[in-house]
């Protein structure tokens, strides 16, 4: 009997967490889609796009994959997140780029005015975070729905 209760509290748990990452990933889809609208909406109608020279002030590797592949002995996939530093009328800046560099390179780089008056980084909305963000919305709605349909079918069982 205990066992039993304790296998119920179990699962409701699990498909608890199961509705919270539902609703996560649905909020993730939202966010990330909106956010990727707006950069490129506010990129394609400022006024102010110039290209500046940043200076590198860090770079490191954080994705290293090695793929096997029946063509290619050793295909190796690296990524890599670099700080850049930029100065623009007077006023410095700072953001993230994705190229492996080396500190203190330079870089020239093409950055645009906000609507908040600051300049950022060209967005690099790629095909890949639009699809993943497309994905993760009703991938995540189903596992919602699917987490509060066996809460449900718990409780049913229960009476």
């Amino acid at each position: 009997m205990k066992q039993d209760k304790k296998e119920k509290r179990n699962n409701i748990l699990y498909s608890v967490l199961g509705f919270v990452l539902g609703i996560a990933m649905c909020g993730i889809g939202i966010y990330g889609m909106i956010l990727n609208r707006i950069e490129s909406q506010e990129y394609k109608n400022t006024t102010d796009k110039r290209e500046v020279i940043a200076v590198v002030e860090s770079c490191r590797e954080i994705d290293n994959s090695d793929d096997k592949d029946k063509n290619k002995k050793n295909s190796r996939s690296v990524k890599y997140r670099t700080k850049l530093a930029f100065e623009v009328d007077g006023k410095a800046y700072e953001e993230t780029y994705n190229q492996k560099v080396y500190v203190g390179d330079k870089v020239k780089v093409e950055v645009y005015r906000t609507s908040k008056g600051i300049y950022k980084l060209r967005p690099y909305n790629n095909l890949v975070n639009f699809v993943f963000y497309c994905v993760a919305i009703p991938l995540g709605f189903i596992i919602a729905i699917a987490s509060v349909y066996s809460i449900g079918l718990i409780v049913k069982k229960k009476e």
